[in-house]
This record gives structure tokens, C-alpha cells and sequence, in this order.
């Protein structure tokens, strides 16, 4: 029996061998004032059966319902199999879609308070499409912060990771700045020779942004509702400072599927 759908007559398949898989996903209480992904994924054994479940509804009948259920243009069935071998000059490699980074003290607190959050993390805050709409919002109790600290979290690594996370952590306070009226950014980190050189002076001009040649060490929190308190070095002094939310830098950090492809290919990862 066939329906209409779209002004396309689709043929429904009543004979599935079995139920689609239910996504897992974290409760509603966990999902409160953090960045969790909500789906945990299948297990091996749920993933397994789920690909051969897809794989076991039939082979091609020639019933065109691929092609019903997409643009006419999309598919071609004229087209026949057939191998390709490409030459290329060069081959560039990415990092993909995977966003880990190298791990940093935990001192720093995050893991441990729930306005401690990543560079990564922050970025997708700012964007419009955001959890938060691109508000700035601490994920601890939702209140837009007042003071905000954006400090370094591998503060001993080389200088080109020190240019480019300063870069990122000053960029990140703009957008932040310009979207929160009000807003006190503190920008902690080991400042390299190309940043004095080439960006510092611009980036001292930006309103309502500090800049702090310095390497931070603990961020701690005290009772419910105080702030937190970065313990940072500077100029070979302690210093402390309280804030309403903490960014860290991170160091991206290339997963190990990346790395087996690059070895093989004998091409480096940019």
C-alpha cells in the first residue's frame, strides 16, 4: 500500500526485524550548570546491534525510495562503480573534529567548581547558538559575573602555545566585554616575546580588560556564595585576586587516530 508524502508516493515497510536503539542520555538534575554532553552514546554491545540491525533490513530492491525520500538530483543511478586514484602535490592534515587538550593542574579547579570552565567551552558560551545564547552566564548559580578571570593553564609550555592561547584568551575577552555591561575581564598569563612586540599595546587599549604578565597557580573557593580566589605569580611575588568566574587556556592536544594517520602518511598535523 502506498501513501502521498510530499507529492512523492512513498512505499511504507511494516516487516523492520527489530526496534530502533533509545539513545541514553544523563538525567535533567545532572544536566544543571555545566557543560555535559547530554547523550552518553551506546554501548559497544547497543552500537554492534544497532549496525546490524540497519544493515539487515534488506539489500537494494531497486524500489527508488532513496531516491523518493531525497532531491531527484541527489542520486544518480546511472552512475557505475568504479575506483578513483588521486594524485596530489600535498596532503594537509587537521585535527578534526575532536576537541581534547592537554590536562593542567588541577589546583586551578576546574573539574572542582562549576565556574571553572575551558577556553573550548567559553567559546561555545559566546557563540549565538550557544547553551547560553551568547550570553556570558556562570554555570555555577546562572548569574551574569562581574569579574572574570581568563588565566593560562600550561603556563611552562613554548612559546608558540603561549602566543597563540594569549591571542585566543584576548579575543575571547572581547567578545565577552562587548556582550556583558559592566564586565571586569583579567586576562593571567606568561607573556611572550612576539605578544609585547606585536600585540600587547593594542590589546592594554581594550576597555575593561587587564592584562597580567604572570603564571597562575590555585583557584580556590570559599563558602557558598564567595567568590573564587586565584592565587597567581607575578614578578616573582604571590598575589591573590577573587572572581565570579574562571576561563582556562587550554593546549589542544591531537587525538591518537590523527596521529597514527599522520605517521603513515609521513605528513605533519598542522
Amino acid at each position: 500500500m502506498t501513501y502521498e508524502k510530499e507529492k512523492r508516493y512513498i512505499i511504507p515497510f511494516d516487516d523492520v526485524p527489530s526496534p530502533r536503539a533509545i539513545m541514553p542520555e544523563i538525567g535533567v538534575e545532572e544536566r544543571r550548570g555545566n557543560f555535559t554532553e547530554v547523550e552518553t552514546g551506546f554501548p559497544e554491545e547497543v552500537a554492534l546491534r544497532e549496525a546490524k540491525r540497519c544493515l539487515s533490513c534488506r539489500r537494494c530492491l531497486g524500489c527508488a525510495l532513496c531516491w523518493a525520500e531525497c532531491k531527484p538530483e541527489a542520486i544518480d543511478f546511472s552512475l557505475p562503480d568504479q575506483e578513483l586514484d588521486l594524485g596530489f602535490d600535498e596532503v594537509v592534515l587537521t585535527r578534526g573534529q575532536e576537541n581534547g587538550f592537554h590536562s593542567f593542574k588541577p589546583e586551578l579547579g576546574y573539574g572542582s567548581y562549576a565556574h571553572v570552565i575551558t577556553d573550548l567551552q567559553f567559546e561555545r558560551m559566546l557563540s549565538p547558538t550557544g547553551p547560553t545564547d551568547g550570553l556570558v552566564v556562570s554555570p555555577y548559580d546562572g548569574e551574569v559575573p562581574a569579574r572574570l578571570a581568563i588565566v593560562q593553564g600550561n603556563p611552562g609550555e613554548e612559546e608558540a602555545h603561549l602566543l597563540s592561547s594569549a591571542i585566543l584568551g584576548v579575543n575571547e575577552a572581547i567578545l565577552a566585554l562587548a556582550r556583558t555591561e559592566g564586565l571586569q575581564v583579567t586576562l593571567v598569563s606568561p607573556l611572550c616575546g612576539p605578544f609585547k612586540e606585536k600585540f600587547l599595546a593594542d590589546a592594554e587599549k581594550v576597555a575593561g580588560l587587564r592584562i597580567v604578565d604572570g603564571a597562575p597557580m590555585t583557584v580556590e573557593k570559599g563558602a557558598d556564595g564567595a567568590p573564587l580566589t586565584l592565587t597567581f605569580a607575578q614578578e616573582g611575588e604571590t598575589q591573590k585576586a577573587e572572581f565570579d568566574m574562571v576561563v582556562v587556556l587550554t593546549k589542544p592536544e591531537i587525538s591518537s587516530a590523527i596521529k597514527s594517520l599522520s605517521k603513515k602518511l609521513g605528513q605533519e598535523v598542522l
